[in-house]
């Protein structure tokens, strides 16, 4: 009996329809299997059943475009070979079908050089409007109750929306065309493109400033605010005023516009149109619209915030009518009955009346008592004053005396009984003064609320009130030397606070010694608060009123014909110099304003005068002349 030999079938991965149902080997032949040929069966044929693998594949960015994005969703991905094999078997289009889209998600795209066309059009649109007027308009009614929301729930952030002026109209058009021409291929060529475009970072469009108040509101809640004041956090009464009316105030929305627009002015400058038209229509809101009781807190926040950002969007101007509407408007508020929040605008109205008492003629600028009260309670620093309140206030009488002093006395040809009187007069209010500085002091750390503020600690609160007396002090012994000569003293720092009696009357030269080395100590504190500390918005007044005392005169450089050591004074003034020129530099990159380059330009003169060797050089008398006045803090 003879076997025939067994057929031989090579071991595949594959096979036909028919085999790989029944799990059994096919030798692939074409265009039937051996199998079905020797069964007398029709072979089915061949179907290719791939599966995506995610084993190698690189992950995009998240700034993949939506137009990929969206191919990614809708179309498989399939090797192009499958293509030429689909119209072989109904069996290979109903296993196919599963895995290519339908023809109607195609039909969309039915001509691609009308939608090029299409698309031409809309970027050239796009273009023109951002092109004819560079500072978009927007119309803004009265707010009152109205409420603002997001479409998405969420506010944008300020640098992604407002950085995408940058990118050129002509870019986005030929990404927008690419996309176009992809879709206008076949379907098999756009699966192929789409998955070889998986492996490269696709850089996202930026899309256009939708809404430009959103972004410079979301701006003055995360940039400006922290800028403004000397700490920050939760526990800010501004932060939480604003927060609660700017949406229900025109003229805090206004405001806080103008604000945020004036801070990016110089990073995108078509912004300073928009600062100072919201700067005008917030000042309308306030002029002629009416004043509810339950808008008053906004409506004075609101003034408090234009008077003192007056000179954002033009350095000189002070807006002295402003702090005088503003404090009538408190008035009306103490009158309305208790206000949790009166504590804050007295503050709020110390600190800008302080600033402004040295450069105007403010009849308000003595209204608030300086004498010391006992605190015993805990204190709760102020956004703009810290814990140095007290203090505040008398360097605003400080100023107030200086400013009306000197008026006074500039206009004096001779010499009258009457101008005698005037002059003992502001001598004995200047005594007065200076013994409420010297009496000062600060209650325990332990008695003060942390602000809960991690850049600035109660300790830089501290020096700035150290700072701000013996700033006060070093105005009072410049304008009336009598005070330096009745406690005059060689030079020693342990007894600033505590004066002996005068052991000799000093000579110029020996008094200006002084006064320098008093603004050195000044200085010295202003080094041991990081820059990094929020109480830097409160420093250029600081540093412009120490500026005029660092003196430097050559001939103390040199000493028995040779250098002197570098601890002597011209070198330590030169280093004072070098540290606040860069301090304010400094200031100047973060709040970029015209203003803090006014300052800069004001200590430039300043020291220019000295080193010219001019006699009895003051800051304000240059502010004057220079025309650089402005608010200082």
């Amino acid at each position: 009996m003879s076997f025939s030999p067994k057929a031989f079938h090579a071991k595949t991965r594959g096979g036909c329809v028919r085999c790989k149902t029944r799990k059994i080997k096919c030798d692939e032949r074409k265009p039937a299997c051996g199998r079905c040929e020797t069964r007398g069966v029709q072979c089915p044929g061949y179907a290719l059943n791939v599966r995506w693998s995610k084993k190698h594949e690189m992950r995009a960015n998240r700034s993949t475009t939506g137009s990929i994005q969206d191919a990614s969703q809708q179309q498989p991905f399939v090797e192009s070979t499958t293509c030429s094999q689909l119209d072989q078997t109904s069996t290979q289009q109903d296993q196919a079908s599963l895995w290519l889209v339908s023809s109607e998600q195609w039909g969309s795209v039915t001509s691609s050089n009308a939608l090029q066309e299409n698309v031409h059009d809309a970027v050239l649109l796009l273009g023109g409007e951002s092109t004819v007027s560079p500072v978009p308009s927007w119309d803004c009614p009265d707010l009152n109750g109205m409420s603002w929301s997001d479409a998405g729930g969420n506010l944008p952030s300020p640098f992604s929306v407002v950085e995408q002026s940058d990118v050129p109209h002509n870019l986005q058009a030929e990404v927008v065309l690419a996309q176009v021409q992809d879709h206008s291929e076949t379907p098999c060529q756009t699966v192929d493109a789409v998955q070889l475009r998986q492996g490269d970072e696709v850089e996202e469009i930026p899309r256009q400033i939708l809404h430009i108040p959103t972004a410079l509101s979301e701006y003055f809640f995360t940039e400006v605010i922290p800028l403004y004041c000397v700490w920050d956090s939760k526990l800010n009464t501004m932060r939480s005023i604003v927060e609660n009316s700017w949406q229900s105030s025109g003229a805090l929305h206004h405001t806080i516009q103008s604000m945020a627009a004036a801070c990016l002015s110089e990073t995108f400058p078509y912004l300073q149109t928009v600062a100072q038209q919201e700067h005008s229509l917030a000042l309308e809101f306030v002029r002629n619209k009416g004043v509810t009781l339950g808008q008053k807190q906004a409506m004075t926040l609101a003034m408090t915030f234009l008077g003192h950002t007056s000179s954002w969007i033009s350095p000189n101007n002070l807006a002295p009518d402003m702090y005088k509407s503003s404090c009538n408007m408190l008035e009306e508020m103490a009158a309305d009955g208790e206000n949790p929040t009166s504590s804050f605008f007295s503050g709020t109205m110390d600190y800008w009346g302080m600033l402004l008492a040295y450069l105007t003629d403010s009849e308000r600028s003595e209204v608030f008592d300086t004498t010391c009260a006992d605190q015993t309670n805990s204190i709760e620093p102020h956004p703009y004053c810290g814990i140095s309140r007290r203090i505040i206030k008398v360097l605003r009488s400080v100023g107030a005396l200086i400013f009306s002093y000197r008026k006074n006395m500039s206009n004096i040809g001779f010499m009258t009984e009457q101008h005698m009187d005037a002059f003992r007069d502001a001598l004995r209010q200047a005594r007065r003064l200076e013994r409420i500085l010297l009496a000062h002091k600060l209650p325990s750390l332990s008695h003060i609320k942390d602000p809960g503020d991690p850049q600035t600690s109660l300790i830089h609160l501290k020096l700035m009130d150290d700072a701000y007396r013996y700033t006060g002090l070093l105005q009072l012994y410049r304008v009336f030397p009598d005070l330096l000569i009745d406690r005059y003293s060689a030079w020693d720092k342990a007894n600033i606070l505590h004066p002996v009696p005068e052991t000799k009357i000093p000579s110029a030269e020996e008094r200006q010694v002084w006064l320098t080395e008093l603004a050195l100590h000044v200085v010295k504190i202003l080094e041991d608060i990081p820059f990094e500390s929020r109480t830097r918005s409160a420093q250029p007044f600081i540093m412009v009123a120490v500026s005029s005392e660092l003196v430097i005169n050559s001939e103390q450089t040199f000493e028995n014909g040779g250098f002197a050591s570098l601890d002597q004074l011209p070198f330590r003034v030169s280093k004072a110099r070098k540290f606040l020129a860069s301090r304010l530099a400094a200031y100047t990159h973060i709040l970029p304003l015209q203003k803090t380059r006014a300052i800069s330009q004001l200590i430039n003169h300043i020291w220019s005068a000295l080193d010219a060797g001019e006699q009895h050089v003051y800051w304000l008398d240059v502010a004057y002349q220079k025309k650089l006045g402005t608010m200082f803090g």
